[in-house]
């Protein structure tokens, strides 16, 4: 009878996990995310017996928790803004078309270099105004460039000028593509100030109760002073650790 072989062990186990995990993470909805991050951080805070190892993987597990719910975050703000101004933009769009055909069209029967130079300078403002439809900040509210109401509001009107210059000048430098990022990072970092400003809320709101309970305070008071992702102390422990 030949001897049992000892199993073998799969090099690449932590990899998947680690793969399984992030894709885990990736179908988690807010809620699901939010859940997760209460748990992780509550088993930090009441397991004493925890390991140096362990507590380093779960501190790592909870950063990606927090980085996986402002990516979740960011897209249902985008997703919510696009779809309640989708027909507002639609006419904004169908109107624009047919001004650039027109314009086009009498382009294309100019008589004199002045007529058409003329015209020439109406069309590229009507496909700056294109683009902006196009490339408009997924995460604000679409002020149109044809209101039907409000459409003397200077504040609106301030507003709208300073985002089509933003769209005229990456025309300028042939970087329109590099608009979606911009405004996609700018939109994470609004959902990260609102995730740490309910954060910082519902701690002190904590420490006010603790503190008519005649609790100690003073761990709590030095925990609000770390960001969201944990303080440079943790990162560094991190580093030693691996």
């Amino acid at each position: 009878m030949s001897p049992k072989m000892p199993p073998v062990r799969n090099k690449n186990n932590n990899s998947k996990n680690k793969k399984s995990e992030k894709g885990s993470l990736d179908t988690m909805n807010v809620s699901a995310l939010k859940k997760k991050i209460r748990d992780i951080e509550r088993y930090l805070k009441t397991n004493e017996k925890l390991s140096a190892k362990g507590q380093v993987s779960l501190e790592r597990q909870l950063k990606a928790c927090k980085l996986s719910l402002v990516e979740r975050m960011t897209e249902n703000k985008e997703k919510n803004m696009t779809t309640k101004y989708r027909m507002v933009k639609h006419f904004d769009r169908k109107k624009v078309e047919r001004a650039i055909k027109k314009v086009q069209k009498r382009l294309n029967e100019a008589q004199t270099s002045q007529e058409k130079m003329e015209l020439e300078k109406k069309l590229h403002e009507l496909q700056i105004d294109f683009n902006y439809i196009l490339y408009y900040p997924k995460n604000l509210k679409y002020l149109s460039l044809h209101p039907t109401s409000g459409g003397d509001d200077e504040k609106m009107i301030s507003k709208r000028n300073e985002i089509r210059q933003i769209i005229k000048e990456a025309m300028q430098n042939n970087d329109l593509e590099s608009l979606n990022k911009r405004f996609r990072e700018e939109t994470k970092l609004q959902v990260l100030k609102k995730i740490m400003d309910d954060e910082n809320r519902k701690n002190k709101a904590n420490t006010r109760e603790r503190y008519k309970e005649g609790i100690n305070t003073s761990n709590l008071c030095k925990s609000l002073d770390d960001d969201f992702f944990g303080s440079e102390d943790d990162d560094s422990e991190e580093k030693e650790e691996e």
